[in-house]
């Protein structure tokens, strides 16, 4: 008897085979969506600060050393805790959650006490902060994205600030493609949680003059990629006054805005008492809409301008590149915004619409 008979004879004198083992279900069968999903009716996004930050989204700011990036976010932070406008925008109230990994406790506790004074908000309101917390912070491990979720649900924080990128991913080299673990995770984070997750990063110390403004964000690709709104912050030397500038938008355009900082100190010391930035209006020459309304303007002066004209004439208003300068002009004419006609040499006049 060969050894594979004899070996089918014991397991039937032990009562047969065993029963073939169930396939396990596939959990993604349990989250398979149809157009009937997509179809039914869903309650209109939510915006933690209007036209900024909404929930569920993952955004950063970044900028230059002395920027005060981590002062007008703190400040941010606790308008929306406390159910204030912040630089003129509407904020959805809402606990909010800060967690430094950058400026250390005595430090973080004098701005968030000059900024709570600045804006005259008291004690109670429902706002959270870390600072160097001890376990450390990784957004690279599943782990530590779990634990923060569960804190976060516990408290029903809408708006989390961390500070900064660069520190919560100790593990990972910023410049190369280890970063897309860190911001799907950070992605993970925003949608388990319904927050608005705003990173604070810092700037390349430099980048050629064509290149695209969102091209100044320091690290791999991958961290823009990832994104629903960075915010470049530029702060004119010497003065306390700020500008943010959108790189990228996945929603709603965010035209330039800027503000002022004022602050005082405890008499007698350095330490900060109150703090607080206000609203300026800052002039835009680089969004697409305004991009769109010079180019307009322009067509209906009545000039007949080929597109090399119509480009220089807007680069000599605008801050964008000449690259999106003609993006929009296409765009414009293929939306009917203004058309061409023939002109001399079979050349292309731009002109109303």
């Amino acid at each position: 008897m060969s050894y594979m008979a004899a070996l089918q004879n014991q397991v039937l004198d032990a009562g047969g085979f065993p029963p073939t083992p169930e396939t396990p279900p596939d959990p993604w069968d349990e989250q398979l969506f149809t157009l009937k999903d997509a179809f039914k009716p869903r309650k209109p996004l939510q915006y933690i600060i209007a036209g900024l930050f909404p929930e569920s989204s993952l955004n950063l700011a970044f900028g230059a050393p002395g920027t005060f990036k981590s002062m007008v976010l703190g400040q941010a932070a606790i308008c929306v805790s406390g159910g204030l406008s912040f630089l003129g925008r509407k904020v959805l109230p809402s606990p909010a959650m800060w967690i430094d990994l950058d400026n250390g406790k005595r430090r973080t506790h004098e701005r968030f006490e000059a900024l709570g004074r600045g804006v005259g908000v008291d004690e109670s309101i429902p706002f959270y902060y870390l600072s160097m917390p001890n376990p450390w912070f990784n957004a690279g491990t599943s782990r530590d994205i779990d634990e923060l979720t569960e804190m976060i649900n516990q408290r029903v924080i809408k708006f989390i600030v961390i500070d900064n990128l660069g520190l919560i991913c100790p593990d990972t080299d910023e410049n190369s493609d280890q970063m897309i673990l860190v911001m799907s995770n950070l992605r993970l984070l925003a949608e388990l949680t319904g927050a608005a997750v705003v990173l604070i990063h810092h700037q390349r110390k430099s980048i050629g003059n064509n290149s695209r403004t969102g091209e100044s964000l320091r690290g791999h690709s991958s961290i823009e990629a990832a994104l629903d709104l960075p915010l470049l912050v530029e702060r004119e030397e010497g003065t306390p006054i700020i500008t943010f500038r959108s790189t990228k938008t996945r929603d709603v355009d965010v035209p330039p805005f800027g503000a002022e900082f004022r602050h005082d100190h405890k008499p007698g010391s350095d330490e900060l008492k109150s703090a607080l930035f206000v609203p300026l209006v800052v002039e835009d020459h680089s969004s697409p809409a305004a991009i769109e309304r010079t180019i307009q303007a322009i067509v209906d002066e009545g000039r007949k301008l080929n597109q090399s004209e119509l480009v220089n004439k807007a680069k000599s208003v605008l801050t964008a590149s000449e690259k999106l300068i003609r993006n929009t002009i296409e765009k414009m004419i293929r939306e009917k915004g203004i058309r061409t006609i023939k002109g001399p040499h079979n050349s292309k006049l731009h002109v109303p619409y």
